[in-house]
């Protein structure tokens, strides 16, 4: 049976508690048992911070104000769709039609038209025309298209769209579906550059490259890959670090704290190792950082017999497997945020983590 530290529990009492959603739909999320969640709830009520033992504080949140600034959200997304579309569908009459029919509860027919440059009656004979086989099955298509987009949480490109289709039965070509969703503004988020968080300047012992940038596993719990990022709040920066396993790409650890400490890799690890209970002689990578060679994190991996590897110096591409995590989870959670608190972004990357990274996200590196 999975265990579950502090931090965990505590994220998901706040999905409960401040978002105010269904016990019932929160630990179906998270793969936990109902009645093993409101039992942790009961537990936080009754003595708060002293509910579970460690260290850490639930923080409340407002929800008007989380709710407000949800709508903002949405409504600056809707604007921006919108001066996109003045550009991108005059390119001919019938894709500003599907525009406008498409966002016609969102806006007013009228003032679309002005923007797209088309008129009304040319857009009120292009509803009243009928569709021929072909137009109705792209029809059908797009709305599967865009049930995987939202699912995606607006991330996915086309080749993950069109794996995902495939996966439901659905015959298209990923051509097809690259075209629908060209025309239709459905863009899947691009990555950034970001600025690495490895200091490498020690006199700690370091361990040879036992991974190569050979970031495959034929089963769960050989290689573990390791590493820190850093998220921006008003309240400063949020440290997180987080460990992954090279055969599911899922995140077996993580810790989150306001400081990048060895603490702070010693606690996802320690998550990591009650989660998942590997056998003796896991391979266990990440980069030089003082935070993995200190002796207390190296102690740590030896207790736990685990053999240490690491990364050559300056060499990014041998950890690419957690730059690459790191660059999903800013490109499709936190470029575009702006989280006031850190606990408000605690709060979305646990989620982003546990509910659709884990359990929903397609992993394109990952072939079965």
């Amino acid at each position: 049976m999975k265990r579950y530290d502090k931090q965990f529990k505590e994220e998901a009492i706040q999905l409960v508690l401040n978002q105010k959603r269904p016990v019932a739909a929160v630990a179906r999320e998270l793969g936990v048992h109902e009645s093993t969640l409101h039992k942790w709830i009961n537990l936080y009520k009754k003595h708060k911070e002293d509910a579970f033992p460690g260290s850490g504080n639930l923080r409340s949140e407002d929800a008007e104000i989380r709710r407000l600034k949800k709508q903002i959200a949405d409504l600056q997304e809707e604007n921006a769709i919108l001066k996109k579309a003045t550009g991108h569908f005059r390119k001919t009459p019938e894709i500003a039609y599907k525009f406008i029919y498409q966002h016609r509860f969102k806006f007013r027919v009228e003032k679309m038209c002005q923007v797209m440059r088309v008129s009304r009656s040319g857009y009120y004979a292009w509803i009243k025309r009928p569709e021929n086989n072909h137009k109705i099955q792209n029809r059908k298509l797009l709305e599967k298209i865009r049930d995987v987009y939202k699912i995606s949480r607006r991330t996915y490109g086309s080749p993950r769209i069109t794996r995902a289709l495939k996966k439901q039965g659905i015959t298209c070509g990923k051509n097809r579906v690259a075209r629908l969703m060209r025309d239709n503004g459905i863009v899947g988020k691009t990555k950034r550059k970001y600025k690495a968080t490895t200091n490498s300047k020690h006199n700690f012992p370091v361990a040879e490259n036992l991974v190569n940038q050979n970031f495959k596993a034929d089963r769960p719990n050989i290689v573990w890959v390791a590493d820190i990022t850093y998220i921006p709040t008003d309240e400063g920066w949020l440290y997180l670090a987080a460990i992954e396993d090279l055969f599911q790409r899922k995140i077996v650890g993580w810790s989150m704290d306001s400081t990048m400490t060895r603490q702070l890799t010693l606690d996802a690890l320690r998550q990591a190792v009650q989660g998942y209970k590997p056998s003796p002689g896991l391979i266990h990578h990440s980069d030089r950082g003082s935070q993995y060679a200190s002796y207390e994190y190296q102690q740590a991996l030896r207790d736990n017999q685990f053999v240490t590897s690491m990364s050559r110096k300056g060499n990014c591409y041998d950890n690419a497997c957690m730059e690459s995590f790191f660059g999903t989870l800013k490109t499709e959670l936190i470029y575009g945020n702006r989280f006031k608190t850190r606990a408000e972004a605690r709060q979305a990357i646990f989620e982003y983590i546990e509910v659709f990274y884990n359990r929903i996200r397609l992993h394109l590196s990952v072939t079965r």
